[in-house]
This record gives C-alpha cells, sequence and structure tokens, in this order.
C-alpha cells in the first residue's frame, strides 16, 4: 500500500482481507448474531408475551363491563355507545321467553334478546371459537353458545326445531366456564331491534379506562335508579393496562445492551489487528483511509449478520402473536440496527486510538 491510497485501492484492499480470512468475518458475524440477536429476540419475544396477555384478557370477557337495570336500560342508548373511541362494542340485552328443542323436550332453554350490537360485541372480544365472520354480516337467526350447540348438533346455517317453530342459527359463540358470568352460557342469543328496554348494557372498553366504564351510565332509561355495574370476568382483575406493562418489561433497554455488544465487538475486532493497523501506519497510509478500509470490511460481516439476525427476529416477532408481527419486528430490529451501528463506531473508535509509535509493542506482545 502507498501514501494516498485511491478509493478503489482502499475497496480492493478491503476486499481481500475478507477473501483471505484477515478480517475474521464469518466468527466474527457469528457471534454478532448470537449476541445481539439473542437480545432483540429476547425483547421481541417479551412484547409477544405482553400482546399475549392482553389477548388472553380480551378473549375471556375481562374488558366487558355491564351496567344492569331490570327494565332499565335504553337499548338504542346502549347500542349507540360503541361509536365511542375506546368503546370496541356494545349491546343490551333482555330476558326472553323460555323454549324447548324438539329434539331435547326435557329441558328449557334460555333465550336472551340482543341488541345487533350484541353480537358485533362478542366478535370485538376474539373469543377463540367466536364468529368468523365480520360484524354485521351475519344472516337472520338465533346464536347458540358452543356448549347448546354442540348437544342440539347445530351450527351456523343450519336450524333448530324449538317449541317457538324452526329458527335458523346465524351464529355460534363460545362461552367457556373461566370465570365470565354464566348468563351466555348454555343459551339462545335472539337478536331483536334496538328499541325499548332492557335489562343489561354490556359494553368492550379496550385499553381499560374507568372514565369510559362511566359512559354506560348514559345508556340508563330517565327513571332508573340502583343499577348495577360489574364486569362480565373479574377472575383476571379490574385492570389490566397493556401499555405499562410494556413500557416496564425488564428488556425494554435491548437497543442499549445490543449497542454496547457492538462498540464492544468493533473495538475488539479492530484491536486483534493492532499490528496490523500500526504497520500500515509506519509505511505511511493515511489514517482516514485506513478506517475507510476497515469500516468495509466491519460493514461486510456486519450486513451479512444483520440480515440473518433481523429474519430470526421476525420469525419470534410472528411466532404466537395474536397481533400483526410488523410493528413487534421493528422493536426487535433497532436493537439489531443500534448493535450494527455499534460495531462500527467500535472499529472507528479502535482505529483511532491505534498509534504508530506503538509498532514495536504490539509486536512485542503480538
Amino acid at each position: 500500500m502507498s501514501r494516498g491510497m485511491r478509493p478503489s485501492s482502499v475497496l480492493s484492499e478491503a476486499g481481500r482481507n475478507l477473501a483471505s480470512g484477515t478480517s475474521r468475518a464469518a466468527i466474527l458475524a457469528t457471534i454478532f448474531v448470537a449476541l445481539v440477536g439473542t437480545v432483540a429476540i429476547l425483547d421481541v419475544r417479551n412484547v409477544v408475551d405482553v400482546l399475549q396477555d392482553a389477548a388472553a384478557y380480551r378473549a375471556a370477557g375481562a374488558a366487558i363491563q355491564v351496567i344492569e337495570a331490570n327494565d332499565g336500560i335504553d337499548g338504542q342508548r346502549c347500542d349507540r355507545l360503541a361509536a365511542t373511541p375506546g368503546i370496541v362494542g356494545s349491546g343490551a340485552l333482555r330476558a326472553g321467553e323460555r323454549l324447548r328443542a324438539l329434539n331435547l323436550p326435557s329441558s328449557e332453554l334460555t333465550v336472551w334478546e340482543v341488541t345487533p350490537g350484541l353480537p358485533a360485541l362478542l366478535a370485538a372480544a376474539e373469543a377463540p371459537a367466536g364468529p368468523q365472520p365480520g360484524p354485521g354480516v351475519w344472516g337472520p337467526g338465533v346464536w347458540l353458545s358452543a356448549d347448546l350447540a354442540e348437544t342440539l348438533g347445530a351450527g351456523r346455517g343450519s336450524e333448530i326445531a324449538t317449541s317457538a317453530g324452526a329458527m335458523p342459527v346465524a351464529g355460534v359463540y363460545d362461552w367457556p366456564d373461566d370465570g365470565r358470568v354464566r348468563d351466555l352460557g348454555y343459551a339462545i342469543l335472539a337478536p331483536v331491534p334496538a328499541a325499548g328496554r332492557f335489562d343489561q348494557c354490556w359494553a368492550g372498553i379496550w385499553p381499560v379506562d374507568e372514565e369510559l366504564s362511566g359512559l354506560l351510565l348514559l345508556s340508563l332509561a330517565p327513571d332508573t335508579s340502583s343499577p348495577i355495574r360489574r364486569q362480565v370476568n373479574g377472575s383476571l382483575g379490574a385492570d389490566h393496562d397493556a401499555a405499562a406493562i410494556f413500557a416496564g418489561r425488564l428488556t425494554r433497554p435491548a437497543p442499549v445492551g445490543a449497542l454496547v455488544i457492538g462498540l464492544v465487538l468493533g473495538a475488539v475486532a479492530a484491536r486483534l489487528r493492532r499490528l496490523e493497523l500500526a504497520a500500515a501506519l509506519h509505511a505511511r497510509v493515511p489514517k482516514p483511509q485506513l478506517a475507510w478500509q476497515h469500516l468495509i470490511e466491519a460493514s461486510a460481516w456486519t450486513g451479512a449478520a444483520t440480515v440473518v439476525a433481523l429474519a430470526g427476529t421476525a420469525y419470534a416477532a410472528a411466532l404466537g402473536n395474536p397481533d400483526p408481527a410488523g410493528e413487534v419486528w421493528l422493536i426487535g430490529a433497532r436493537s439489531v440496527a443500534a448493535g450494527a451501528i455499534g460495531v462500527l463506531l467500535g472499529t472507528l473508535a479502535a482505529v483511532a486510538v491505534t498509534r504508530e509509535r506503538h509498532l514495536f509493542r504490539y509486536f512485542k506482545n503480538r
């Protein structure tokens, strides 16, 4: 190499070092993936855990608030609550005439008359066996709880013969015994117009917000007093602040940790070649061009390692994630990017502190 190296000479020298193994590219890339990739994946998995807990809370009906007042709920007011930001669905219900299924004549079946908003609320709760179509596209007919549908041998699109006549089945909803109120367990939901009085108003509120819960009082008819407020499922607690749990996760500083790992890795990789660096400086290679050469080499193996780490992070973000994986992947990608930047900064720092006058000391300690 000579003084005043051209850019092409810098590139060719970096290429030769990568091809010959002088850069230790394969080993360093493996270490990067193992360390920085692990940090990113741990953070991503923590975020997925937060999302899974939030989805489980919603699926169990814990985010659904109820206000109850016999014949004291205005059905139209209750349904209109769903238009409020933060309320994912709302609907009213009242007890209907009990009936018998002709293939189960010994048992009276519980019937709930519900406003159109209640099936949409059940869909928004994202129960595992909930309705498959989006809200508002179900055909006419009644809804059956999963347990009752299994007993009657009925399903969506079929008909059940009852003491009140044949009833088409518009959908089947899941209502497991997991702590939620048993009002809708082993029951028939019969959609009716929202006009008139009802006994209960249900509203799904997400994220959980006590002020929004107070809006259920707006569904009360003017002459109603002493309403009862409760959760559909109180077994998981009255509050679930997913945003606070996300912000307080132990792996939140992952990008900082990845940056530190990158800095150390880049600095160590360059310091291992300090004798080579000092010899090049002794041969009058300008330090800026020497820095560019080592940056090119570091960028090559870091780039390859970053692609592998991002692929692993994408898989970790999608595995078991109840939400779209893109945003979670971006959280992990920040750590990978921080690690890559750290490698380059560490490389620059190591080249910068290398001195020609230390050549013989480096030679002696090699």
